[in-house]
């Protein structure tokens, strides 16, 4: 591709990347709660003009509450949208706290006693995750108390906006692997060294995946966390981050019972079935705060 038309092509992104630096840096001056209001405004522009997004959450709510009303279901994907932009601001104000401060005043951590008991096995430890409440509040903790800890994430476009991801997760005690074409040897060899790698996990975006049932329905799911499980003999820990009252609760396992029969593709399947049905949990907890804007269902039409 020609340099102007690549850097034509770029325009929206560096757009997107100068909105995110001028809101960590307005993060930073204002108070948190004039900030978080100013988030859930821009949310709420955003749920009234993006009819797609606003068409597939409202979808997403349909099928996790099927007992409710249309008018429920618009009020909780409305809800969803301001709820991530809670996300957002309170992602952005970490570049701005120190590790004490962040989880002093923003992360409760329940069940990390798991940690060291899938370790006990020496084959390292999955955190399957779903895009839920704020991952990266419990990944923080976890990776400034668990030296070999490291999250495989997306390599964002431009440059400059993965580049100040990575920075800002650095500074929350993130270590970043990112999705590439050696993502897998790089995981397998810190799950040999007995570390532990975060994966978020409901949503196929790179590589193979398998079909589960979710929510009465097919999707297709990251075969990830199964197979490591089944070939490496890692522990595949389900987590979740619930924001409740300001602070964001991070609750880790138990971890899955991961069934080997020999037979590696119904042992794959089988197995992200059973994470499929601990994240439909997760989810029914509060489904405003799973941040889901792209249509997974296999008959979710625009």
């Amino acid at each position: 591709m020609p340099e102007r038309e690549r850097l034509r092509d770029d325009i929206p992104g560096y757009l997107k990347y100068y909105f995110f630096r001028g809101s960590c840096g307005l993060v930073g001056c204002l108070p948190i709660g004039v900030t978080h209001g100013l988030g859930v405004g821009i949310a709420e522009i955003a749920y009234r003009l993006s009819r797609h997004k606003r068409h597939v959450v409202y979808e997403n709510m349909r099928r996790v509450r099927p007992e409710g009303t249309p008018r429920e279901w618009h009020r909780l994907a409305r809800l969803s949208f301001h709820n991530y932009a809670h996300y957002w601001v309170d992602f952005l104000r970490c570049y701005h706290l120190s590790f004490e401060e962040i989880y002093n005043s923003l992360v409760v951590p329940h069940g990390v006693e798991w940690f060291d008991e899938c370790l006990k096995n020496k084959r390292g430890a999955v955190l399957a995750l779903p895009h839920y409440g704020s991952w990266d509040m419990i990944g923080g903790w976890v990776g400034h108390n668990y030296p070999s800890f490291w999250a495989v994430a997306e390599q964002l476009k431009p440059r400059p906006m993965y580049e100040f991801h990575t920075e800002l997760r650095r500074r929350m005690g993130i270590r970043i692997i990112p999705l590439a074409e050696d993502t897998v040897e790089k995981v397998i060899e810190v799950l040999l060294d007995n570390g532990m790698v975060c994966l978020l996990s409901d949503r196929l975006i790179a590589g193979s995946g398998v079909e589960v049932e979710f929510f009465g329905e097919k999707i297709m799911m990251p075969i990830g966390p199964a197979l490591l499980g089944v070939k490496v003999g890692t522990a595949v820990i389900p987590c979740l981050t619930i924001r409740k009252g300001g602070w964001y609760h991070g609750f880790v396992g138990p971890p899955l019972d991961i069934e080997v029969t020999g037979d590696t593709r119904r042992d794959v399947q089988v197995n992200t079935q059973k994470l499929a049905r601990v994240f439909e949990g997760f989810i029914r907890e509060d489904p405003t705060q799973w941040h889901m804007f792209q249509p997974i269902f296999k008959n979710n039409s625009s």
